[in-house]
């Protein structure tokens, strides 16, 4: 059953390596540590998820370990006590993911606690096979120290077996104390303690319940108490044994020089004995409720990018709107998702006053939950500027009436990019993107560079309507190189999201940045070509072509683009200097082809009426604007903002469409943090 257990979890995970279980009674989970740990070292894999499980099902076992004076007739776990006189079962599962130390900090993983040594024997031709036995059990703590390089004497704190019983206990402290005794100081006993007393002996789980006990002490600062600890076992000389029972909560001792330190001992009935050396990380913080990883700079690539995308330190400003996904297998755990992000605003109120410390928190927030989270069939997002906004956001959600909720939604399949032709330019097109988005900058740079070297003037300070400017964007010379500057670069901003069209099509000026898309062309030839379309004979021969890569749509005709036709440069001089009043006729080569999610590039009148009229409501395609602009707005919203594009891929995240949110975060810094656990619907099975 073990086996299949083990399996199941890999397939369901789809993990490839050794899932190996371990039948060692009380001590497996923490074996499984110490074979995870050689693993790690020996290169034999590169992470593992460790872990124990325990459920009591049935009374048979139970009667036989009470039958055989195990359990405690008190129901109590009084471990080291006089009183002990047994364990009570617990039921529970732990699981932690182990890493190599160099791969966790280079990969920004949050880091709970170190591992230093980790081993395991056998008690051998000892008194009885399931007797406890000092000898083995000292052997084990020397030998995880040895590999830990540590001296027993640093060692603060060992988390026990310590299953309460009359015999185990006073072998368990004697054996510590005989190795972790050794030149300690008389005012620094070992600190001991026992999980068991806490939650009872989780059996095979009990290893990774002790482990992650330790991790959590650490990381606070804090040892839990020790539980039902009145009268010490008067089987131990406590006066001359250099340990101390945690009988009260205190708080770590003070280890300025180095880190905590720790071991965790785990014994099993069949004689296995292990013992682990535990080293704290970072500093202990009473107030912080988990560890952060260390912060990395988000790496974006772009196809066809022609060099490096500029970095915060060429000048890019911070990005103002942010955006948190959210999604689960049901409308039900969404919506309880919700509620748990609301509460994690909560925990961290104090933290957010701050509106530096609120930003970088919240951005990593919207960083973690984009990028390490699977992202299900119930989907919402919410687009925020800072604590405020996003628990509005929130609330709104958490409000929403059941009966409104969306059924699942259909993932598209097929995306198309709708790309507008003249008239839709207007002044300070894309600065707030170029400002902040170094994939656009990378684009509208390469622009500048080629009207500079032609014109001898700057394209963006004609777009940006900076002063001095001498051009003008209502002049068609100008105005083409424009839009079309603008529609390549947000176009490389969906690819940096993730999303990427599988048929293009335009109008005007449009139909080169469709034709630049689909691959026909590069993009400095593709603007020498809207810069020169009233002359028919300028650079005809310059401008390479090739064949479409994808669906490439003539609008006119509402035809595939053959490819003779598309490595004419005529046939695109033509195209782009007309612009017909309707392009109707591609909607039925979309309805065709099954695309089910347009793109408007640019904001365009002419897209919702070619769209009009040509299918049901049912099947009609989802349009989503790049500029988060529709046809009742006032004004450009890009004119003042760059939350736009933020909220148009909240669109397309909501719609089932696959974003890659690293692109988000292009060039910024971001650390992953703890969030909300997913709110699983649990069902009860009983027998």
């Amino acid at each position: 059953a073990s086996g299949m257990a083990v399996g199941g979890v890999a397939y369901k995970l789809g993990l490839t390596g050794p899932a190996i279980p371990v039948m060692l009674n009380c001590a497996a989970s923490l074996v499984t540590v110490q074979q995870a740990v050689a693993g790690l070292r020996e290169g034999a894999v590169d992470l593992a998820l460790v872990g124990g499980v325990n459920a009591v099902l049935s009374p048979g076992l139970t009667t036989e370990m009470a039958a055989l004076g195990m359990l405690s007739m008190q129901g109590r776990c009084k471990t080291f006590d006089a009183a002990a006189d047994g364990f009570v079962r617990g039921e529970g599962c732990g699981m932690v993911v182990l890493k190599r130390l160099a791969d966790a900090e280079a990969d920004g993983d949050p880091i709970w606690a170190v591992i230093r040594g980790a081993a395991v024997n056998q008690n051998g031709a000892a008194a009885g096979p399931t007797l406890p036995y000092g000898p083995a059990q000292e052997r084990v703590i020397e030998a995880a120290l040895l590999q830990a390089g540590v001296q027993p004497s640093d060692v603060d704190y060992l988390e026990a077996h310590g299953t309460g019983s009359e015999l185990g206990d006073p072998i368990e402290v004697q054996s510590a104390a005989a190795v972790y005794g050794r030149a300690r100081d008389g005012d620094r006993p070992l600190l001991i303690g026992s999980v068991k007393t806490n939650i009872g002996h989780l059996e095979s789980a009990a290893g990774v319940a002790a482990l992650i006990k330790v991790a959590l002490a650490m990381r606070h600062g804090l040892i839990p108490k020790h539980l039902h600890f009145r009268d010490p076992n008067p089987h131990l000389d406590w006066d001359r044994l250099p340990v101390r029972v945690v009988s009260e909560a205190m708080n770590w001792p003070s280890t300025q020089e180095r880190q905590p330190l720790a071991g965790v001992s785990a014994f099993g009935i069949s004689g296995a004995n292990a013992h682990v050396i535990m080293e704290g990380y970072g500093s202990p913080s009473g107030d912080s409720l988990a560890p952060e990883g260390a912060p990395l700079p988000v790496i974006v690539t772009v196809p066809d990018a022609a060099a490096a995308l500029p970095q915060p330190g060429d000048g890019l400003s911070a990005r103002g709107t942010r955006l948190l996904p959210l999604s689960g297998k049901s409308a039900a755990s969404l919506r309880n998702l919700v509620g748990r992000y609301l509460a994690w605003l909560d925990e961290r109120e104090p933290s957010l006053a701050s509106d530096e410390a609120a930003s970088g928190m919240l951005a990593d927030m919207a960083w973690t939950a984009g990028t390490g989270r699977s992202h299900f069939d119930h989907r919402a997002a919410v687009t925020f500027e800072d604590s405020g906004s996003l628990r509005e956001g929130l609330q709104a959600l958490a409000a929403a009436d059941e009966e409104s909720e969306p059924v699942t939604p259909v993932t598209p399949v097929k995306v198309a990019f709708a790309y507008a032709g003249q008239g839709n330019r207007w002044i300070g097109m894309c600065e707030a993107l170029y400002a902040s988005e170094p994939v656009v900058r990378e684009v509208l740079d390469r622009c500048e560079v080629v009207l500079n070297e032609t014109r001898g003037a700057s394209l963006l300070d004609t777009m940006f309507g900076q002063s001095g400017s001498r051009e003008n964007l209502g002049d068609p010379t100008w105005e083409r190189p424009a839009v079309y500057a603008l529609e390549c670069a947000l176009t490389a901003l969906w690819s940096s999201v993730g999303v990427q069209p599988g048929v293009v099509f335009g109008h005007g000026i449009g139909v080169l940045a469709a034709a630049r898309t689909a691959g026909v062309l590069g993009l400095e030839d593709g603007l020498r070509l809207a810069m020169t379309l009233d002359d028919p004979g300028a650079m005809s021969d310059e401008i390479a072509l090739d064949a479409p890569s994808l669906m490439l749509v003539d609008t006119l005709s509402g035809r595939t683009v053959a490819p003779e036709d598309a490595q004419d440069v005529t046939y695109w001089r033509q195209r782009a200097a007309d612009e017909p009043k309707t392009i109707e006729n591609c909607a039925e080569m979309l309805a065709a082809e099954g695309v089910d999610a347009v793109v408007e590039v640019v904001p365009d009148a002419a897209l919702e009426t070619m769209l009009a009229g040509t299918r049901s409501d049912a099947s009609a395609p989802v349009v989503l604007s790049s500029l988060g602009w529709s046809p009742d707005c006032d004004a450009r919203p890009m004119s003042i903002s760059s939350g736009g594009f933020v909220k148009a891929v909240a669109g397309a995240y909501e719609v089932g469409l696959s974003v890659s949110f690293a692109g988000l975060f292009a060039g910024e810094t971001r650390r992953r943090v703890m969030l909300p656990d997913y709110p699983f619907e649990r069902r009860r099975h009983w027998i």
